[in-house]
């Protein structure tokens, strides 16, 4: 973990399980193409963010989808103004206000000139999170269901928020854990304590939960609980 606390070797093996689980099963699915997305940024808003990366993963088609989450949601985060380049590079999906647009799935080669155009986003660092409790509601008639989401920020810079966070949320919604109309409830921790997700980072109770598990990102090549999300629909229920 990033920060002053440490990670002990039983929490380690806890990641390192809960991430191969989430490997292996993406591995499992249905391959289509090896496919990327990029989301051109003029300005960020995190509950825009939040709800826009939600109704682009809701709005792929089912192979599309399926495809894209082999690939592992493989996402590049641009800095730009959409409405400049919508002539030359029309996009999928797009906030109200047209400061994020999303583009793809595709393969490579087909978002390398958009690449080659614009700069990676980068923004402060580290992030500068919303203070309490942020509601979030995905696009579509309202469901009542509630979905829990729980973000690190401690040490992450903007850019490396903005990868966790779609991962955590474009998975979760290609799973079907999100669905249109649901109501996301974001938190921002510092810090996400493993012993405070201990069941829930277990693979076999991992029906419910998407989690983010990657690298600390401070040099010592340890994992780190980046995101939590827990819905009580189960994956695939109806």
């Amino acid at each position: 973990m990033s920060g002053p606390r440490s990670v002990t070797s039983s929490d380690a093996d806890l990641l390192a399980e809960a991430a191969l689980a989430r490997a292996a099963a993406v591995r499992g699915l249905v391959a289509v193409r090896e496919l990327d997305v990029a989301v051109v940024v003029s300005d960020l808003d995190v509950g825009a963010f939040i709800r826009g990366a939600a109704g682009f993963a809701l709005s792929l088609p089912g192979e599309t989808g399926r495809g894209w989450c082999r690939a592992f949601t493989r996402t590049v985060f641009l800095a730009g103004r959409p409405a400049a380049l919508a002539g030359r590079h029309p996009y999928r999906r797009a906030s109200p206000t047209g400061d994020l647009a999303w583009y793809g799935p595709a393969p490579r080669g087909e978002l390398r000139a958009l690449s080659r155009l614009l700069r990676a986003f980068q923004g402060p660092a580290p992030i500068q999170a919303p203070a309490g409790p942020l509601a979030v509601t995905v696009p579509g008639s309202g469901t009542g269901h509630q979905v829990e989401v729980a973000l690190a920020t401690d040490g992450v810079s903007t850019a490396a928020y903005l990868v966790h966070v779609h991962h955590l949320i474009a998975e979760a919604a290609l799973r079907g854990l999100i669905r249109p109309g649901d109501t996301l409830r974001v938190e921002h921790r510092g810090v996400l304590a493993v012993a405070d997700f201990r069941e829930v980072l277990d693979p076999v109770r991992a029906g419910s939960v998407q989690t983010r598990i990657a690298h600390s990102g401070n040099g010592t090549g340890r994992l780190r609980l980046h995101g939590v999300l827990t819905s009580t629909r189960l994956a695939g229920d109806h």
